[in-house]
């Protein structure tokens, strides 16, 4: 069995196209009280270090997060592409709630999803759910079928080994 279908087993991550409307609904459950998960999504300097799938590189290129604010990650994979993921924040509401636009340069050209994440906390753990809306459903099955689900699942992998190693040191 592959890590990739071990990762797969052992979490409960759903990524589900909407049949009625333009939107994919991700959701997580991770293992860390919301406020510990909210500096993950909220710091650059954590949100680079899970941003994307195993072996990728992350600078921060943009972060003014307050309402109104840009952000811009440049990520590059081992073999040297460079992709930049860009957005606006819409609404941010600490530990809660953060809406902000998406966006990738060079791919889906002045196309961009709102983003809808939700950290709700039950018994100690956080579950992260995010509502990506598109213009139009053409638009978010190509954003499907660009492997968004690797780069998800990894993230999240990324994200698990970060949370338990920062609770560990505390």
């Amino acid at each position: 069995m592959t890590t990739l279908e071990t990762a797969k087993k052992s979490d409960d991550l759903r990524i589900e196209p909407s049949a009625s409307e333009p939107t994919v609904v991700i959701t997580r459950t991770l293992k860390a009280p919301r406020a510990l998960v909210w500096k993950m999504v909220s710091e650059p300097e954590h949100l680079i270090r899970w941003w994307g799938p195993h072996g990728y590189d992350n600078t921060v290129k943009e972060f003014d997060f307050r309402v109104g604010g840009k952000w811009k990650i440049e990520s590059r994979p081992p073999d040297g592409r460079v992709f930049n993921f860009i957005g606006e924040y819409l609404e941010i509401v600490p530990p809660e709630r953060l809406v902000q636009t998406f966006g990738v340069e060079g791919m889906f050209d002045g196309k961009f999803a709102v983003d809808s994440l939700t950290l709700t906390e039950v018994d100690g753990k956080t579950i992260y759910s995010v509502v990506s809306r598109f213009d139009t459903a053409a638009e978010r099955d190509g954003m499907l079928a660009s492997d968004m689900e690797h780069g998800v699942r990894q993230g999240f992998e990324r994200l698990d080994a970060m949370l338990e190693d920062l609770q560990a040191k505390n």
